[in-house]
C-alpha cells in the first residue's frame, strides 16, 4: 500500500507547530496500516468538523489575498579598552505565490562601525550596505516560466552609491516544476540594463555608466534517499563591454554514504574579470586589514567539508534536560 499525506504549514508557524502539525498527519497516515494488525482494535477515531469548517472558511476569505510579510531589526555592540564594534540590520519583504504567478519584494540593510586604537591614534572604519529586490514571474507551462528581476542597491564597500539593474527573462526546468520539493535542474537565461553611480571614481576614469549585460546559469536540486545535493554554475557578461565577465561555480552535498556515516562538503568558486566599480588608487594598510574596500582580483574560492559518524544503542531516545543535558534547547531542524 502506497500514499501520500501532506502537512501544510502556515507562515507565521513556529517550529513547535510545525513538528506537531506534522506528528498529527504521521498518525493519521499509519491508522490504515495499523488497523490490518491485531493492534487495530486499540484504534480510537475522534472527528472535529468545526476545526475544518473554519480552516476552510478562513482560506475562501483570505483578507490578505495570499500575501505574506516579513520585517525584522537588529543589531549588536561589542568592545574592550582597544576596540569597539556596532551593527544594525534590518529587513522586510513581501510575497504572493500560486500556481500561476510569483511575487517576491525584498529590502535589507547593513550597517557596521569599528574603532581601533593604535597607540595614541584612533582608526575607524564603517561600512553601509542597502539591498533591494523585485522578482514577477508567470507561469508559462509545466517546464517553462518567464520572470521581470529588479534589483536596486548601495555599497560602500563596493563604491556603489546606487546600482540598479532591471532584466527580463526565461527559466525551463527539466523537471516539472510540481516536483521542486525533490528534484529541481533549471536553465536561466536574463538580459539586463544597468545603470551605475560610483562613490568614487574608477580604475576606469568612471563616475557613472550604463551597461547591458546578460546572465547564464543552470541549477542543480535533489533531495533523495541517500542525502541532499545541489549546485549551480553561472556565466555573466557585459554585452557593451565584452571582456568584463565573470563564471562563478556554486555546490553543496550532504550524502550518506553507509549506516551512521555522512560526508558533506560546501564550495564556491569564482572566476571574476568584471571588477569595474574598483576605487582608482592604492588602498592603504588599514583598509586591507579591516576589509573596508573590495581589492582587486581574479578569483574567489571557498571550500567547506566534514564527515560525521554516529553508532550504538537505538533505543537511547531518552529526553533528560537536566543540567543542560541532550534535548535541553529543544532545537528541531525543518
Amino acid at each position: 500500500m502506497e500514499q501520500t499525506q501532506k502537512y501544510l504549514a502556515p507562515q507565521t508557524a513556529t517550529q513547535d507547530e510545525n513538528r506537531k502539525g506534522i506528528a498529527e498527519v504521521l498518525k493519521r497516515g499509519l491508522v490504515r496500516y495499523v488497523a490490518d494488525t491485531p493492534l487495530g482494535s486499540r484504534i480510537k477515531v475522534t472527528f472535529a468538523p468545526d476545526a475544518a469548517s473554519d480552516a476552510g472558511a478562513t482560506l475562501r476569505k483570505d483578507p490578505w489575498n495570499l500575501w505574506v510579510f516579513r520585517a525584522n531589526i537588529g543589531g549588536s555592540f561589542n568592545g574592550e579598552r582597544s576596540n569597539t564594534s556596532r551593527s544594525l540590520r534590518g529587513s522586510a519583504s513581501a510575497n504572493r505565490t500560486t500556481d500561476d504567478w510569483r511575487v517576491s519584494l525584498s529590502t535589507s540593510m547593513n550597517f557596521r562601525e569599528n574603532s581601533f586604537q593604535l597607540e595614541t591614534d584612533v582608526f575607524r572604519s564603517s561600512n553601509r550596505n542597502v539591498d533591494t529586490n523585485a522578482l514577477v514571474v508567470k507561469s508559462l507551462s509545466p517546464h517553462w516560466s518567464a520572470g521581470l528581476v529588479g534589483e536596486l542597491g548601495s555599497s560602500t564597500f563596493l563604491n556603489y552609491d546606487r546600482r540598479i539593474r532591471v532584466a527580463p527573462g526565461l527559466e525551463y526546468n527539466v523537471f516539472p516544476y510540481s516536483e521542486s520539493t525533490r528534484r529541481m535542474l533549471t536553465l536561466q537565461y536574463t538580459v539586463g540594463a544597468n545603470s551605475l553611480d560610483y562613490k568614487e571614481e574608477t580604475i576606469f576614469g568612471k563616475l557613472t555608466e550604463k551597461l547591458l549585460d546578460h546572465k547564464l546559469e543552470t541549477s542543480l536540486s535533489l533531495r533523495q534517499p541517500w542525502g541532499t545535493t545541489s549546485g549551480s554554475v553561472e556565466f555573466s557578461q557585459y554585452l557593451t563591454a565584452p571582456d568584463k565577465y565573470s563564471v562563478s561555480a556554486f555546490g553543496s552535498a550532504n550524502v550518506r554514504l553507509f549506516k551512521g556515516f555522512s560526508f558533506n562538503v560546501f564550495t564556491n568558486l569564482s572566476r571574476t574579470r568584471d571588477q569595474i566599480f574598483l576605487r582608482r588608487g592604492a588602498a592603504s594598510t588599514e583598509e586591507i586589514l579591516v576589509r573596508q574596500r573590495q581589492l582587486a582580483t581574479g578569483y574567489r574560492y571557498f571550500v567547506n567539508f566534514g564527515i560525521s559518524y554516529s553508532f550504538g544503542s537505538i533505543f537511547n531516545n531518552i529526553v533528560n534536560p537536566r543540567f543542560g543535558g541532550v534535548g535541553g534547547n529543544f532545537f528541531f531542524n525543518d
